[in-house]
């Protein structure tokens, strides 16, 4: 075989095939199986304390009713108006939520505590628990008089039969039915005739009084109100408390309480209502008459009755004087022209015309009088002269005439100026009242409308006046009780299966985490698993923990259990070393203190046993123990040979009560062990004891601290690597893993030294299989080992667990 495949894999087969455990899986069960007595302990722990809080805890229990909310708000005897139900604060539809927080309002639970008469509470003093007592006290407590009506008071009470009980702390016997002092307030109590001294726990009582308020808000906090579904007009009310019977009066109450609240509500609406309603029918009747007198006297007073026939008749009398108008200028222009002809010279002797249209009474007679005269002047004319007296006298009284004529023109002229101002006036009166119509219309209309609005208003509040009488003859509430609170209700804590299986869980949990926080702050290797795990290093075996005080366990009669390992150890060897006939094995490890001088001494011993000749070399000179630990003389040693100042016959020391086992001490310590090693003639002691010795056991100091294991390697037909459990770090396994993969060292093997039996179980190690240690089908096998205690339940039933499993 070669030195880096040792050959454990043909070990295998001490793995027995039918195990349903690998072996893994064991040690992992029973490495962790020693921690069960804490885990049982700590679990009944836990069971203790959730079989005394389910115990002593108070119960409380929930109670449930549930009600129906009408979603209309008004009466059916009154139309619905949605101008007046608003003007009077009145909804047409009911909004859920503001219901629930009416119902979970302060001023409700209050009317409910004072119904309930909660505002003096009663509590039964137990041993571990107090117990509130609803409906029946032992005793009624009255307050006669409350010093701080803001704040509430407490006391004791013992009740001591015969009409006597004691107060608080005092040991003074009061009466019943005779007032006391608690603090500043003053009471009195009375015997509860129906008072059954068995049926409470004993006779301590505390009792107290406190404000609707704080009554109130004890009741809050047990109180839920909820909607069914969004669909659904149903509110459901739950109470917790630890009394049934008080949170089914809480719930009763405070649905009667809000019946009679919307009831209330409803009245004095309506009361209110019917004031407003007859106040103002008392105002509106004064202003309506008011309005009427007003219309009639505009009316009056503007001459306005039919707007449509005055407008007519106004423009119709227009029309007439402009017509009169416009005729008199016609004539007034007919006058001026006669005047201005008859003041023309030119016309003296001319007819004047008279069809003109002046039918003025005193101007016609005038002008046919001037025209016959004229007439007559030219008839005489064709028969006599100018010149004739006749004729000159005709002219005298054609020219009298002529201004007699234009006087009367003057004077009509005049008189038609004058008809024609009248005209003038009269057409601006009739055009400034067409002008008038339209504002007297918008006034006449707006007093009527004015009118007609609060005789509107006026019918309105009578016909809401007869409704609002008749819905408060008949007001009822809008809500409707559909499942009243009653029965011993849900006990919803103490919850027994969630407290018993949280205690559990924590009794569980808590001592495994511990376990797993131990397991997580171990730095050091703790098992085969570690090292499997860090390096691939192969493992020859394992060596369990020595509780003797002598180095040497390995002797020719002894059959401990470590003295097997040791020789498991030897038989393992073979497969490392080979056929070598003389090997030098070479032991090492990583730091001081794991062991390595004991498995040295006891290597040597169990080939010793072998009948072959063994050496062990004392080759840590900085901390010798070989020779201490055999409790040797020290004599000469490898320091004195390799200085020339010793032989090699004054090196060997025989280890007494062995056959073929000697040691070859280190010699005194020097101040350069590292150049020391590197002397030539360390080859020359090297190949004498190959010469004389079958078998060279060669204890190193530890590689990790020192290069003197690896200066020694090249002496080595294979390297022992002591791995301490609980001692060696797991970091360092990196470190062998290194030496190993780049052959630093010959023929790298770990040995696991000082391996603890976890939970009363020892997993050996043979060639790489397993097999079971103390207590597991060895009796007859070893020695029994002192101090070893397999008589307690744990270890039977670890012991079982093997039989079957292992």
């Amino acid at each position: 075989m070669n030195g880096q495949s040792n050959g454990f894999e043909p070990a295998e087969a001490y793995i027995r095939p039918d195990s349903p455990w690998k072996p893994g899986a064991k040690e992992f069960i029973f490495k962790y199986l020693k921690y069960l007595p804490w885990v049982l302990v700590t679990l009944a722990l836990f069971l203790t304390l959730a079989y005394l809080k389910v115990r002593y805890a108070t119960s409380i229990y929930r109670m449930q009713s549930s009600m129906l909310i009408n979603n209309d708000n008004h009466s059916a005897n009154r139309a619905s108006d949605a101008q007046f139900d608003e003007l009077f604060m009145s909804q047409g539809v009911t909004n859920l939520s503001n219901e629930i927080e009416i119902l979970k309002s302060k001023p409700v639970l209050q009317r409910v505590a004072r119904d309930l008469n909660l505002q003096i509470y009663y509590y039964n003093k137990g041993n571990v628990k107090t117990s509130l007592v609803y409906p029946d006290p032992p005793f009624f407590l009255e307050a006669l008089s409350i010093a701080d009506s803001g704040s509430g008071f407490n006391c004791m009470i013992t009740l001591l039969g015969n009409g006597k009980f004691l107060l608080d702390e005092s040991k003074t016997r009061l009466e019943f039915g005779k007032p006391f002092k608690v603090g500043s307030n003053i009471c009195r109590i009375t015997m509860n005739p129906a008072y059954n001294e068995n049926s409470f726990v004993n006779t301590k009582f505390s009792t107290g009084w406190q404000p609707f308020k704080y009554a109130a808000e004890n009741l809050a906090g047990g109180l839920s109100v909820a909607q069914i579904n969004e669909q659904s007009t149903i509110l459901t009310l739950a109470f917790e408390g630890e009394n049934a019977t008080l949170g089914n009066d809480v719930l009763n109450t405070l649905m009667s309480v809000y019946d009679s609240l919307i009831v209330e509500d409803k009245s004095r609406i309506n009361a209110n209502t019917l004031n407003f309603i007859n106040t103002q029918l008392f105002l509106l009747n004064d202003t309506l008459k008011g309005a009427q007198g007003g219309l009639r006297n505009y009316m009056v007073e503007n001459q306005v009755f039919d707007l449509d026939a005055q407008s007519k008749n106004y423009l119709d009398n227009l029309k007439d004087v402009r017509r009169d108008k416009d005729e008199q200028e016609v004539r007034l222009n007919i006058v001026n022209w006669l005047l201005t002809y008859i003041a023309d010279k030119k016309n003296a002797y001319e007819l004047v015309p008279t069809d003109l249209g002046i039918q003025e009474t005193a101007l016609v007679p005038m002008v046919t009088d001037y025209n016959r005269l004229q007439l007559e002047r030219e008839a005489t004319l064709r028969t006599t002269p100018e010149t004739n007296s006749l004729i000159a006298g005709m002219e005298v009284s054609l020219d009298k005439i002529r201004k007699q004529i234009y006087q009367a023109l003057l004077n009509v002229k005049e008189s038609y100026k004058i008809t024609g101002s009248e005209l003038e006036s009269h057409e601006q009166e009739l055009q400034s009242g067409i002008r008038s119509m339209p504002g007297k219309s918008i006034q006449l209309l707006n007093r009527q409308r004015q009118q007609r609005i609060l005789e509107e208003l006026y019918s309105l509040l009578l016909q809401k006046k007869l409704e609002t009488q008749i819905a408060s003859a008949s007001t009822i509430s809008n809500s409707k009780v559909v499942e009243p609170a009653e029965g011993a209700g849900r006990e919803i804590s103490p919850d027994r299966k969630k407290i018993y299986t949280l205690y559990i869980l924590l009794g569980l949990l808590i001592p495994c985490g511990v376990i797993a926080l131990i397991e997580i702050l171990r730095d050091k290797v703790t098992g085969r698993g570690d090292i499997e795990k860090n390096t691939s290093a192969p493992i020859l075996g394992e060596i369990g923990h020595s509780n003797y005080k002598n180095t040497l366990v390995v002797t020719k009669n002894s059959r401990r259990f470590i003295s097997e390992q040791f020789r498991i150890i030897r038989t393992n060897l073979q497969y490392v070393i080979g056929k070598k006939e003389r090997p030098v094995i070479l032991i090492t490890s990583s730091f001081s203190g794991e062991g390595k001088s004991f498995v040295s001494t006891n290597i040597g011993a169990v080939m010793a046993l072998a009948d072959r000749k063994t050496v062990i070399m004392e080759f840590d000179i900085r901390k010798p123990k070989i020779v201490s630990g055999l409790e040797l003389r020290r004599k000469m040693g490898i320091t004195n040979y390799l200085i020339g100042s010793a032989k090699f016959e004054e090196l060997v020391v025989k280890v007494e009560g062995v056959d073929n086992l000697y040691v070859i001490p280190c010699g005194p310590i020097p101040p350069n062990p590292s150049e020391l090693l590197l002397d030539p003639r360390l080859d020359e002691l090297m190949a004498e004891v190959q010469k004389r010795f079958d078998v060279v056991i060669m204890d190193t100091a530890p590689v990790g601290l020192v290069s003197d294991a690896v200066n020694l390697g090249r002496f080595a037909d294979c390297t022992l690597y002591i791995v301490r459990q609980a001692y060696t770090f797991r970091r360092q396994m990196n470190a062998i893993d290194e030496l190993y993969t780049q052959k630093k060292m010959p023929k790298i093997s770990l040995l696991l030294n000082d391996v603890k039996v976890e939970g009363a179980y020892y997993g050996g190690y043979s060639g790489g299989g397993y097999y079971g240690g103390y207590g597991y089908g060895t009796d007859g096998y070893f020695e029994e080992e002192k101090g070893m205690d397999n008589s307690s339940i744990f270890t039977r039933v670890r012991n079982q667990l093997h039989r079957w499993f292992g």
